[in-house]
C-alpha cells in the first residue's frame, strides 16, 4: 500500500468492481480511453482475476479514507473509491513503464489525481527502481495535459490521428518523464510527493 495524506492505493481487487465499472462506463471517462466499450461485470471480474496473476502491470485502486462524525462524537471510517492507477508495459531491462490513471467523476477538481499520481510516481521511481515513465494522452484532453505537465511530464511526440472520437480523428501525445527530472522536482518544491 502507498499513503498519502488523504489516500490510499491498494492492489485493485474484486471489491472495487462495482466502482471502476461505474467510472468506466462514465461517457467522461472513456471518452478519453483508446478502448471505448462497455464493461460488465462478468467480463471485469474475468479481467480482474487475469489482472492479478499478470506481473507485467500493476493497478491500483484510489481510495479515500476520511473519519466522518457519527453519534455521539465517535469517528467512523469511510472509504471512497476515488479512482484507479494503472500501469503496464514494463521494461524492466531499460526501466521504462507506461501509466494512467482515471478519476471518479465526482472527485474531479479537487487534487486528488495530482495526490494520488505523484505518490504513484514515487513509488515507481524509489521503490520500482524505474528510469522513465511514459503515457498517452489526447491532444483535446485539456484537464489532463494540464495535470501531465505540473508533475513534469514532457511531450516526447505524437501518434497523429490515432483516436477517434466526435466524428474526428484526434492525435494521441506521448509524454514521458524521467528519474532525475522528477528529484529535481521534489527537491525545488514544484511537487509534493
Amino acid at each position: 500500500m502507498i499513503f498519502t495524506d488523504r489516500l490510499k492505493l491498494v492492489p485493485l481487487e474484486e471489491k472495487h468492481l462495482d466502482s471502476l465499472i461505474r467510472l468506466r462506463n462514465d461517457p467522461t471517462t472513456w471518452h478519453w480511453l483508446t478502448k471505448i466499450d462497455p464493461i460488465n461485470s462478468t467480463t471485469q471480474k474475468i479481467w480482474i482475476e487475469k489482472l492479478q496473476k499478470d506481473t507485467s502491470k500493476m493497478y491500483l485502486a484510489i481510495e479515500n479514507e476520511e473519519i466522518t462524525p457519527v453519534q455521539m462524537g465517535i469517528g467512523d471510517t469511510k472509504t471512497d473509491f476515488v479512482g484507479i492507477l494503472r500501469s503496464d508495459e514494463w521494461d524492466r531491462t531499460n526501466r521504462s513503464v507506461r501509466v494512467g490513471i482515471d478519476i471518479m467523476p465526482d472527485f474531479r477538481g479537487k487534487g486528488y489525481a495530482t495526490e494520488a499520481f505523484s505518490a504513484f510516481i514515487d513509488y515507481l521511481f524509489k521503490q520500482q527502481n524505474i528510469h522513465r515513465i511514459w503515457l498517452l494522452v489526447s491532444e483535446k484532453n485539456a484537464d489532463a495535459r494540464k495535470l501531465y505537465e505540473k508533475l513534469g511530464f514532457q511531450l516526447e511526440g505524437i501518434q497523429r490521428d490515432a483516436l477517434f472520437r466526435d466524428g474526428k480523428y484526434h492525435g494521441y501525445l506521448m509524454m514521458g518523464l524521467l528519474e532525475d527530472e522528477w528529484i529535481l522536482r521534489l527537491r525545488s518544491g514544484q511537487v509534493k510527493k
